[in-house]
């Protein structure tokens, strides 16, 4: 197999050649039974390149509809999709993020019998960045010509000469650097814009190639084509089993018919054809009429109705030989309901992060599990936002806020590397949608400020996923998956309440007890107790966020070496947790002192692991205890990320103006009662 990637340029339109095809592109014409673009794929892999991008855009959803992610041709297909016209240079620079090598481009029209192995050494021992297969014809009246000295190509011309020439044949061998350039997001012609700066920088040359060569753009060059490949499919009988295998190999076919001196049709033969006979004992070196196919039972005449040729073809023929009325081979016709368009659906969502304001720490399962646990956490106004969209191919191509660059994935091996993208791979690898999927991220706030964000966008993922696979998670699946997502596929400690946030929204109670036993409370609260308690709070971020698996180990490290005390800190919390319920619910609630619980669950929190604050929290902690907060609490495992600070609201401007020149963060935000929630795109 080839290192080399190809890019084949499927995306136009056909113009001239839409009387013929009529609604498929132009790449689907059909040819021997197999639309051309398969021809291409298996000329390619014949020449050992089996990793190959589908440039598309008219009508894409057929070819993509079609080959799929390429198991069915034994290659690997990716779909470079322009959603407006980029015409060959532009199609070529979209495709760049996936290729990280030299790489062959092929047009989608127009067909070689050139040695690409041949061309590949040309290339190689070339000092341009850039080569092409340049056709020699006796007639290039309907082509412009290309001028060469030596290998380098010195000039394009338009198309006003006749006689004898050389062509662009539209194969090209391109180092990566030549897609410097190209610019990004711009319709740009390979043949009007690059090519002409190249040849004025002598960075292209030309491997001249002097046999078949076709462009199918127009009506009487494709039905010739059609014409010239069915002829190479045509043998007499003298020939051997084993060569009639190899010619058909040669000719990316699974079929060959055997002809007379006349041309007349005399049988068949087929792939499948050949396995059964050997599987019956035959032998490869007797003559194809030991095995052929004599008189099959579909067989189509030229005379034969439309209706007639396709009840053969739902009879499950995968081809239909169509002979005319001297008995010679017409065409082939394959299944045309195969060409089409499935759908791509897009899905979206958004999920609001979360405040937790008691109960932190008692969620963990080797807690909870013996003494149970109790976390109260609200939803806010600020949001994680996810669109996918269903890929042809096994690809995986993330647009993140959080990245410079799209990040590209194959899901057939994703592998845990600790980069940025692994939750969303962990979360795919455990839901298995079993197709590609371009991924479009944004946050509000960055992740790894204590506001759940990762619980939170694994949730929604995992939901997304799910939809695109016609699976609808019930709540406690959805919330396992998103922690399973975390804590067993990359072994990310962490507590249950940030799931279930997601998943409900809004005030929430959580108990969790033995056996993994969760109940969940919705919290009930006066709007006027609301309005008051928001205005009791400041969220203030430290300038740095945090990394909940350190934290998390810590806690954990706590627990097995200081049980008792770690046991009884815990407890503390679980009890302020339940405390605070009590004064939110109450006719007349008492601010002061949810405050105060607060900062003294804060305190327990501290003893509990050493890892959950450092000087710059401590700093920013006390200067709100010296502007009057009651209390207040890191949200979060610690480290990091947001301050929540419980004052009275008459200390506001006073407690900002002092966090922010200490270089405090202030977050405006407002409780939120929405949860997890997804819809289809437009």
């Amino acid at each position: 197999m080839s290192n080399y990637k190809a890019l084949i340029l499927a995306g136009g339109f056909g113009t001239r050649l839409q009387e013929v095809v009529k609604n498929v592109p132009k790449p689907m014409a059909s040819i021997a039974g197999k639309p051309f673009l398969e021809h291409q794929i298996r000329f390619l892999k014949k020449h050992g390149i089996e990793d190959i991008i589908l440039g598309v855009h008219y009508k894409s959803g057929i070819i993509k509809s079609y080959f799929g992610n390429g198991m069915r041709q034994d290659v690997k297909l990716t779909y470079s999709e322009e959603e407006t016209p980029l015409d060959t240079g532009g199609a070529v620079k979209l495709a760049q993020k996936y290729i990280d090598g030299p790489f062959l481009v092929l047009n989608g029209d127009s067909y070689s019998d050139v040695n690409l192995n041949e061309f590949i050494k040309f290339h190689e021992i070339q000092k341009t960045p850039g080569s092409m297969v340049l056709q020699s014809l006796d007639s290039i009246e309907h082509y412009g010509n290309v001028e060469l000295q030596g290998n380098l190509v010195t000039e394009f011309k338009e198309k006003a000469s006749q006689g004898k020439g050389l062509i662009n044949a539209g194969i090209y061998l391109f180092k990566p650097e030549i897609l410097d350039q190209i610019p990004e997001s711009t319709k740009i012609s390979l043949e009007k814009s690059v090519f002409p700066n190249l040849v004025k920088d002598k960075k292209i040359s030309g491997f001249v190639h002097d046999g078949y060569f076709m462009d199918i753009g127009r009506p009487e060059t494709y039905f010739q084509f059609k014409k010239d490949f069915l002829e190479r499919l045509q043998s007499s009988t003298d020939l051997e089993l084993r060569e009639a295998l190899r010619r058909m190999y040669d000719q990316g076919s699974d079929i060959l018919f055997m002809v007379d001196s006349d041309k007349k049709f005399l049988g068949l033969l087929t792939d499948g054809v050949i396995k059964r006979y050997l599987i019956n004992g035959g032998d490869f070196n007797v003559k194809v009429t030991d095995a052929m196919i004599k008189e099959p039972d579909n067989l189509a005449i030229i005379t034969d109705s439309e209706e007639k040729i396709k009840k053969h073809l739902q009879e499950g023929v995968k081809q239909l030989p169509v002979l005319d009325e001297n008995g010679r081979i017409h065409d082939i016709r394959f299944r045309t309901e195969e060409l089409k368009e499935e759908e791509y659906p897009t899905i979206r969502g958004k999920t609001p992060l979360r405040i937790s304001f008691a109960g932190g720490g008692t969620d963990m399962p080797y807690f909870f599990e013996e003494y149970g646990g109790a976390v109260i956490s609200t939803t806010i106004d600020k949001y994680c936002r996810i669109t996918a969209k269903k890929r042809g191919d096994s690809k995986l191509v993330i647009d993140s806020d959080m990245v410079d660059k799209e990040a590209v994935f194959d899901t057939e091996k994703l592998i845990y590397d600790g980069g940025t993208f692994d939750l969303v791979k962990s979360v795919y690898n455990l839901v298995n949608p079993g197709c590609g999927i371009d991924l479009f991220l944004n946050n509000d706030i960055p992740p790894g400020r204590g506001l759940g964000s990762s619980a939170t966008f694994a949730v929604l993922l995992t939901k997304i996923l799910g939809k695109l696979k016609g699976t609808e998670f019930g709540d406690e699946d959805l919330a396992e998956i998103a922690y399973k997502a975390e804590t067993q596929e990359l072994a990310i400690k962490g507590g249950k309440q940030d799931q279930y946030a997601a998943i409900f929204g809004g005030f929430k109670w959580i108990e969790f007890g033995n056996g993994d036993k969760k109940i969940m409370h919705p919290l009930r609260i006066k709007e006027d107790t609301l309005n008051e308690l928001h205005n009791h709070l400041t969220l203030c971020y430290t300038g740095k966020g945090h990394q909940s698996t350190h934290q998390q180990k810590s806690l954990a490290k706590s627990y097995n070496e200081d049980r008792s005390k770690t046991i009884e800190r815990l407890k503390r919390i679980k009890e302020g947790a339940i405390l605070t319920r009590d004064y939110l619910l109450s006719p007349t609630p008492n601010f002061k002192g949810i405050g105060e619980i607060l900062h003294q669950s804060w305190l327990a929190k501290k003893e509990v692991s050493s890892a959950v604050t450092n000087e710059r929290i401590d700093s920013l902690y006390q200067i709100g205890r010296d502007n009057g907060c009651y209390g207040g609490k890191l949200l979060g495992s610690g480290g990091g990320g947001y301050i929540l600070f419980f004052h009275s609201p008459e200390k506001r401007n006073k407690l900002e103006k002092s966090l922010i020149n200490e270089g405090g963060e202030i977050l405006d935000f407002n409780f939120a009662n929405d949860c997890a929630t997804i819809w289809n795109g437009k």
